[in-house]
């Protein structure tokens, strides 16, 4: 498992949450989306010794390899969710699983929750988290965004991403 830390997004930031559930169409009860935007990493790989515990490769230096190093980082922040998340092995009967993401190959954007509001195929199968909670409707999902618009930069090389609850929000 990796281990990020994000910036909360909920009904608790009010118009920026009233104004986003009103553009998805859709009411969530809360949001465990990776999404980059909506939910940007508060971890950036700055101090020497962040090297050591990071993913060191393609976009995803603010993935943290370490489950006690990321404890460490988000205490000294003061803020933000830790997060888990496996782009394989997912364990779906962990009682942490929150549901399936879809990111984009920068590891930054979220097809699901930041593609648009007018895929009806994704619409209909977010939870009320913002997540997927089943692999086969998430594989479905990506297959048809590669079929459709695979030259997308975003789409192209997007990653299913299961996401576990580290801490409570």
């Amino acid at each position: 498992m990796l281990f990020t830390i994000v910036e909360r997004f909920s009904p608790r930031d009010g118009d920026c949450w009233i104004s986003y559930c009103q553009w998805r169409g859709l009411a969530f009860t809360c949001f465990d989306s990776i999404d980059g935007i909506l939910r940007p990493s508060l971890f950036d790989a700055t101090e020497e010794d962040d090297w050591n515990h990071v993913v060191n490769q393609d976009f995803k230096t603010h993935l943290i390899t370490d489950y006690d190093y990321a404890v460490q980082k988000q205490s000294e922040m003061g803020q933000g969710d830790l997060v888990g998340l496996r782009f394989s092995e997912h364990d779906q009967g962990d009682p942490r699983f929150l549901g399936f993401d879809l990111i984009d190959d920068y590891c930054d954007i979220s097809l699901l929750t930041n593609w648009g509001n007018d895929v009806d195929q994704i619409n209909r199968s977010l939870s009320p988290n913002a997540l997927v909670l089943s692999y086969q409707t998430v594989k479905d999902i990506q297959q048809a965004l590669l079929q459709t618009n695979g030259t997308d930069p975003h789409v192209e090389g997007c990653q299913i991403v299961s996401i576990y609850r580290l801490n409570e929000t």
